[in-house]
């Protein structure tokens, strides 16, 4: 059963197509899903309910390209796109910068990551003139981390 409904998927993949020029790629880390349960291996929580989702997303425009790597297996990759801990969605496209969102983009976080998705692709941002040149006046790497919970 899809997670996003019809009604969603025709909004998105509309806005997608109007705002998505230029390609931009979803990596995500993730766990490797074992049928078997072992006792002493530690389950990702919500990691298939996310790769589930991010497969819906990515399907839902050409532009859009999901690359799935687990994180223990691919410890290189997770970090040379600075991944920590897992489920990890990191967006790169144009820009040269890249957004990382940990744990399940659902609830107003599924808004966030399809803007961010947006954002990055364009290369741009809604930030305004005064902002950008605030921001341009930072010199030295700066760490953000904003922290949601479901409520």
């Amino acid at each position: 059963m899809p997670l996003i409904s019809e009604e969603d998927r025709n909004f998105l993949v509309d806005y997608f197509s109007r705002e998505i020029q230029d390609p931009v790629q979803i990596v995500y880390f993730t766990q490797h899903q074992s049928p078997l349960k072992i006792p002493t291996h530690q389950e990702c929580m919500y990691c298939k309910e996310t790769r589930d989702l991010l497969e819906e997303v990515a399907a839902l425009s050409d532009k859009i390209e999901l690359k799935v790597y687990d994180f223990l297996a691919n410890k290189d990759e997770a970090d040379r796109y600075g991944v920590d801990k897992i489920p990890a969605t990191v967006i790169t496209g144009k820009a040269k910068g890249r957004v990382r969102f940990y744990g399940i983009p659902s609830g107003y976080e599924f808004g966030s990551i399809i803007e961010g998705i947006v954002d990055v692709a364009k290369g741009t941002t809604d930030l305004s003139d005064a902002t950008k040149a605030a921001l341009a006046k930072i010199t030295q790497p700066v760490h953000i981390q904003v922290f949601v919970t479901p409520t």
